[in-house]
């Protein structure tokens, strides 16, 4: 068992049914950059198309 990080979320929730995933182990270091880089892709998104 694991926690999936915030940032794979999405990724996990539009897995097909039986659709095998690989967890990789990461430091909280590297979650919490994950989780920074992707908020960051978001808010340019939404500055993007919300301009």
């Amino acid at each position: 068992l694991g926690t999936v990080i915030s940032p794979d979320l999405n990724r996990l929730a539009q897995m097909q049914p039986n659709q095998k995933a690989r967890f990789v182990a990461v430091s909280l270091e590297e979650g919490l950059e994950a989780r920074r880089r992707y908020n960051w892709q978001v808010q340019r998104l939404q500055h993007f198309f919300l301009r």
